[in-house]
């Protein structure tokens, strides 16, 4: 597998920001009338993917995560932390000549993650960010699929030469839909066992194990080829 083109997810994939999700989770509750949660119960139910249960009636939850979301574009990013190894990820991808793509669900503008990238020394790695403005697609919450589409299409790579990582479960099926190779990570608090059930073709600790584990598939087909 040659790669040429490499996709990453941003939030709890390249950066930790769940400390901003979960302030703006509560004020989006406080806006609607709703108890605000303590840290502890907000976890425990961001690890089930069961935070709908909070939002009530149900009838709110789709206008609910839409001021959710841009609250969180206008909120302060200074307490995000860079995840441990990805600049050190980045930094080898960037050497070995691959392009780098940051894709979002959020619905900020590209400048305005731009800005959080730059603010973390992330910028000069990547070439170019997507984010839900992009597409016209109300389920982008729960797929990326046409927007990897649209950056192979862009870069003029084959699926064979992509990998797409992220955190989350839907983040799997966007990845195995497109055609992709996809790699999640467990930063994002999902199960192994989940990230394989809904499409990874593997789960690896951090980003931070990437490199180590394209250069072990570099390796395997060498060896392959040479018998």
């Amino acid at each position: 597998m040659k790669v040429k083109l490499a996709i990453f997810d941003l939030d709890q994939t390249l950066i930790d920001t769940l400390p901003r999700f979960y302030r703006v989770f509560n004020k989006t509750l406080k806006i609607y009338g709703l108890p605000e949660v303590d840290w502890r119960s907000f976890i425990d139910r961001y690890k089930r993917d069961d935070l709908d249960a909070l939002i009530f009636p149900p009838t709110l939850v789709e206008d609910f995560w839409d001021t959710f979301l841009r609250i969180y574009d206008e909120e302060h990013f200074e307490d995000d932390k860079v995840i441990g190894g990805v600049i050190k990820c980045l930094s080898f991808l960037k050497n070995a000549g691959i392009r780098v793509v940051v894709v979002t669900g959020r619905k900020s503008s590209r400048e305005r993650v731009w800005e959080n990238l730059r603010y973390h020394g992330l910028d000069r790695y990547i070439n170019e960010v997507y984010t839900a403005e992009n597409l016209k697609n109300h389920e982008f919450r729960f797929s990326k699929k046409e927007l990897i589409i649209e950056i192979m299409k862009k870069y003029g790579v084959l699926p064979s030469e992509v990998i797409f990582v992220g955190d989350y479960k839907y983040d799997m099926m966007s990845g195995r839909k497109a055609g992709v190779f996809t790699i999640g990570v467990l930063t994002g608090y999902e199960s192994r066992e989940t990230l394989l059930k809904y499409g990874a073709d593997v789960v690896v600790e951090s980003v931070a194990s990437i490199p180590e584990y394209l250069k072990k598939m570099e390796c395997e087909k060498g060896v392959s080829s040479n018998r």
